[in-house]
């Protein structure tokens, strides 16, 4: 049993380890991010929109709504507000949960909490050892942990992050970053996932617009080291990372966006703990054809969360991708086929403006088209009607946000919600060449988080 989320708003839910998937629910315009179950019927999401931060179920995932009582009013440090954003969620067992956020240092990096299984919420303001706040996980009650960056000037930007492993014994009372002066990352590096495969050996990746890396602890956390995923002739083969995975102390993969331009997504193995690294890509099952992906798309792309569970290993990213050595069965694409309200097959380029096509069904009684960056805030609405009239219409955006300021649009995700179905797609600037014949065809409706 496992559930998948993704930034379309959807649930879907599996029965049978992974052969087939059911849509349980669509949330609205929510941006969901992360999802944590304590049993079969209890669970939490975590969601980058704002006055909706986290969803809760009791019933197996079938009704999701909104947690109703976070906290919204700062006091102090220990009686802070909810994080904006809520990007990491860990979900100890049915009466502890836990959650941090958010991933853009420039609002305040919050970590949140709940001791009856979420019923009340209590949040700290980190701002005194972070700046961002992406992944989280807790051993015990007390012993937590939560990865991030931490800026090196006030009013910061990612290119001032260097990246914070926080360690907590307290339940989150206090924190304290173990990442010693022996760690010399670059600006503009932050942790993004942690991974604890034993006791002992625990990895992070590290998400750096222009380079890969992980960090490794051989000591359960109390000494790291940062390794670069480079092969054996020493050339480094991936970058911008975001998901990492380790099925023993040898084997793991790295994943996530591949290069600054955002265009690659590659995937890399290795078998010797990180020492050295493959590029795995060509080696995963391709995406769908039904998936608006071209049938030649590079395999395995844009991974951004490993779940190792009974000895089988998931992955999420374009698709969900299964580890095991039983024979896979065929894959029926009409389980999460998105809704065609962007009548278009892959990204949508542009060099000055963006011209976004969309297809409003008779009878629609609302519409909304939102633009997101890719780190899923949301920066522009472009529309939001009562009673659209239907047929086919092209939009243009003119690469600005709500309050009219430019924006670094190398990539965004444009979302259409027509009554509560929802569509995305890419837009990538095209500098010239066309990045869509560069097989960058990551349909984020299929960026998923599993659980």
């Amino acid at each position: 049993m496992g559930w998948a989320i993704n930034g379309s708003g959807e649930v879907y839910r599996t029965d049978n380890g992974a052969k087939t998937w059911s849509r349980q629910e669509r949330l609205g315009r929510s941006y969901l991010r992360c999802i944590g179950m304590a049993n079969q019927d209890t669970g939490w999401i975590g969601c980058t929109t704002p006055n909706s931060q986290v969803f809760m179920t009791t019933n197996g995932g079938g009704l999701w709504t909104p947690v109703p009582n976070l906290p919204c009013q700062y006091n102090d440090r220990d009686d802070a507000d909810a994080p904006e954003a809520v990007c990491g969620l860990h979900v100890l067992n049915e009466t502890y949960i836990f959650a941090s956020g958010a991933n853009n240092p420039e609002v305040p990096a919050r970590f949140l909490k709940s001791s009856d299984g979420g019923v009340t919420w209590r949040a700290r303001d980190m701002e005194d050892v972070a700046s961002c706040l992406i992944d989280i996980f807790f051993q015990t009650p007390e012993i937590g942990w939560v990865v991030g960056g931490r800026a090196t000037r006030p009013h910061p930007r990612r290119s001032d992050i260097l990246p914070v492993v926080l360690k907590t014994v307290d339940g989150g009372k206090n924190w304290v970053n173990m990442l010693g002066p022996n760690i010399q990352a670059p600006l503009g590096e932050w942790g993004w996932k942690i991974q604890f495969v034993t006791d002992q050996f625990v990895v992070v990746a590290l998400e750096n617009f222009k380079a890969g890396a992980i960090l490794i602890s051989e000591d359960g956390g109390d000494n790291w080291e940062r390794i670069e995923i480079r092969d054996d002739a020493g050339d480094m083969i991936n970058g911008n990372l975001e998901g990492i995975g380790f099925l023993d102390r040898a084997t793991g993969w790295v994943g996530g966006w591949g290069d600054v331009a955002i265009s690659s997504g590659r995937t890399s193995g290795t078998t010797d703990g990180g020492r050295t690294w493959t590029d795995l890509t060509q080696s995963w099952p391709a995406p769908l054809a039904e998936e608006s992906c071209p049938n030649d798309v590079d395999r395995g792309q844009y991974l951004n969360r490993f779940r190792f569970v009974d000895g089988f290993g998931y992955a999420s990213g374009n698709t969900i991708y299964k580890y095991t050595d039983e024979e896979i069965e065929d894959f029926d694409p009409q389980q999460m086929q998105s809704d065609r309200l962007l009548p278009v097959a892959g990204n949508i380029g542009f060099t000055d403006n963006a011209r976004i096509p969309i297809e409003v069904k008779p009878g629609t009684s609302s519409l909304t088209i939102d633009i997101y960056d890719r780190f899923a805030g949301r920066v522009r609405t472009l529309v939001d009607e009562r009673d659209p009239s239907s047929g086919r219409h092209t939009l243009t955006w003119d690469l600005t946000d709500d309050n009219g300021r430019s924006l670094d649009a190398r990539q965004h995700l444009v979302r259409v919600v027509a009554d509560g179905e929802s569509d995305s797609r890419l837009i990538v600037r095209q500098d010239g060449k066309d990045r869509s014949e560069r097989r960058h065809q990551a349909h984020l409706l299929h960026m998923l988080e599993g659980s």
